[in-house]
């Protein structure tokens, strides 16, 4: 088939971050089989072709947050893009990207119109915002002819608030947006004693790793809390708190942990997670609400076991009692009780952490994911060459 009669695809995102952690490996996989174009919040026309990609990226300023009159502007560009260039199918990932995204489609009656869920905001929020929030996922899946959620309970979740239809909803794999890449995420001795020695941690210490982005509905201060209950007893014991905080959470943390800060090491954002979950022995997500448990995943096939909260997304990013433990989310007596337990059991560690990357390896390896992504457009396009 020559390169003019391929499909063309549209994927949209508010953020470039969103592109390269969740696209990146389902449009290398893509590139052969249609013509791809990425629409984002970004000035970066390089983004891909500098990671080896030949696909074209446009900016459409779409905001994370709710900005009238520049939404209204991210919608009428994302219009006129579609009515001029005609796709054959437009994909959308985050919440405001899926909104402006499907609406546009819609408009422009691009016949195939696919929103990836991966996550709900309005799951922790009280009041009129939960109404507002939950009405525009119904909007998105209304005005999608399909939708894919990024695990089995989330959609299960999704189906039973209303949300989305059985028959319109599906799950690639066993879940997650683009499974893991085994070859980054793998176990490393030697990484895991550059870390260490990086950070000054002797190689008898067991690690307690939190690895995302400081915040409220991440459980962070309930995993604070618990660390300063037990750090006391486990003397040979560390937090690492890896990742961005925007709005001074750590601060707050530190204020929960007293004593314990002499346990806990802080690092910001990092181009490369892999390199401390392979320097960690316990990978810990208390989550109050996430779509599927990526960090988990990753960390697993680290052979990190995790400690996570028994929320829907994260049970099927852990086998409670095979690959990692589970607490109930908001519960820091029994979060700080199974981490007492579980630093006085290293080698418990070890053993569930081998089970764990095992589970990663089989279940979610980054290949099955894209090779369901390139299945369901081979169907939904009905191009036998996809």
């Amino acid at each position: 088939m020559t390169e003019a009669k391929k499909p063309l695809l549209y994927f949209v995102a508010s953020q470039p971050m969103s592109v390269v952690a969740f696209l990146l490996p389902h449009l290398k996989g893509l590139t052969p089989h249609a013509r791809l174009r990425v629409l984002a919040n970004t000035q970066e026309a390089d983004l891909l072709s500098r990671r080896g990609l030949d696909v074209p990226v446009e900016c459409v300023a779409i905001e994370r947050h709710i900005r009238i009159w520049q939404d209204v502007l991210a919608l009428v560009a994302l219009y006129k893009s579609f009515v001029v260039n005609k796709p054959d199918a437009v994909h959308t990932i985050t919440p405001k990207a899926g909104l402006l995204g499907m609406v546009a489609a819609w408009l422009a009656r691009v016949p195939v119109r696919v929103h990836s869920f991966t996550g709900q905001v309005w799951v922790t929020r009280r009041g009129p915002m939960r109404w507002l929030l939950k009405a525009a996922d119904k909007c998105i899946a209304a005005l999608a002819t399909d939708v894919l959620v990024d695990s089995p309970s989330q959609r299960a979740f999704l189906i039973a608030q209303g949300v989305v239809r059985p028959e319109r909803s599906t799950v690639l794999g066993a879940g997650s947006i683009c499974g893991v890449n085994t070859q980054r995420f793998c176990p490393s001795a030697e990484v895991r004693q550059a870390v260490r020695a990086e950070l000054g941690t002797p190689a008898d210490v067991l690690v307690c790793l939190y690895l995302g982005r400081l915040n409220r509905d991440k459980g962070v201060l309930d995993l604070a809390s618990a660390f300063g209950q037990v750090a006391k007893a486990h003397p040979h014991a560390e937090l690492w708190v890896v990742g961005p905080d925007e709005a001074n959470w750590f601060e707050q943390m530190q204020a929960l942990m007293g004593d314990a800060n002499r346990q806990v090491k802080r690092v910001g954002f990092t181009p490369e997670p892999e390199r401390f979950m392979q320097a960690a022995d316990l990978f810990c997500l208390s989550s109050y609400r996430e779509g599927f448990g990526s960090s988990v995943i990753e960390a697993a096939a680290c052979g990190v076991p995790a400690l996570a909260s028994r929320i829907y997304g994260l049970t099927d990013a852990v086998k409670e009692g095979q690959t990692g433990w589970m607490h109930e989310a908001g519960h820091v007596q029994d979060l700080a009780q199974q981490l007492h337990t579980l630093l006085a059991n290293p080698a418990d560690l070890a053993v569930k952490g081998q089970a764990a990357r095992q589970y990663a390896q089989t279940v979610f390896a980054e290949e099955a994911i894209t090779e369901a992504m390139v299945q369901f457009y081979k169907k939904r396009l009905n191009e036998t060459t996809v």
